[in-house]
């Protein structure tokens, strides 16, 4: 599920512009390395998925100042609705960045209709010393990832760089808090390029 408006402009920060160049490597597209400005549907094309909002557009909508914030402020109702972020590998899914500015990570709430399915894919590493990651603890429901049922209070982390896939509770809403780690998080990126893999063995052992 896209967020983004696909006539939405962006201005690519110098790490973004790199993310891109990423994405047209191993997609063999081609890439401009002096062109910034990009409609959302011109990134869509290259696998672009907007990860987070960055520091200057959560000052820009009221979010991220020195205060309290708690899930029960009016400021998280709002992100609900205002930092929606990508979901491409899941269906029907609402995901949405939590209004407070926590670098190098940015975290998230993730809410599953009853038996959703995110399909096998890898996020790319930033690089083989840091490949990055992330760390998914359930709230309420129940995810089912490589043979085991995490319920509320369980978690898992898969680092960049490996296949995944898993599903949710077949009965009931399921909900997830997603922290992520990403490529030049703490320079202000948005975006990353994950990639749809083929069902492997492997990966249907994950799901």
């Amino acid at each position: 599920m896209k967020i983004d408006d696909p006539d939405t402009v962006f201005e690519l920060l110098d790490c973004e512009v790199e993310t891109l160049r990423r994405a047209a490597l191993e997609r063999n597209l081609p890439f401009d390395p002096e062109r910034r400005v990009y409609t959302a549907a011109e990134l869509s094309k290259y696998g672009m998925v907007r990860e987070a909002y960055n520091s200057d557009e959560l000052k820009s909508r009221g979010f991220g100042g020195k205060q309290i914030v708690t899930c029960f402020d009016d400021e998280a109702s709002r992100a609900r609705k205002e930092l929606q972020i990508d979901a491409p590998f899941g269906s029907d899914l609402t995901k949405w960045q939590i209004p407070v500015d926590i670098c190098e990570w940015r975290v998230f709430i993730t809410e599953f209709p009853p038996n959703s399915a995110i399909t096998p894919h890898v996020h790319p590493e930033h690089s083989a010393e840091e490949p990055g990651g992330s760390m998914r603890t359930v709230l309420k429901g129940a995810l089912y990832y490589a043979g085991q049922k995490y319920g509320p209070g369980d978690w898992f982390y898969v680092p960049n760089g490996i296949p995944y896939a898993f599903t949710s509770d077949p009965d009931v809403e399921t909900v997830v808090m997603y922290k992520y780690r990403f490529f030049s998080l703490r320079e202000g990126n948005r975006f990353s390029h994950p990639i749809s893999t083929a069902a492997t063995e492997t990966e249907q052992n994950v799901a």
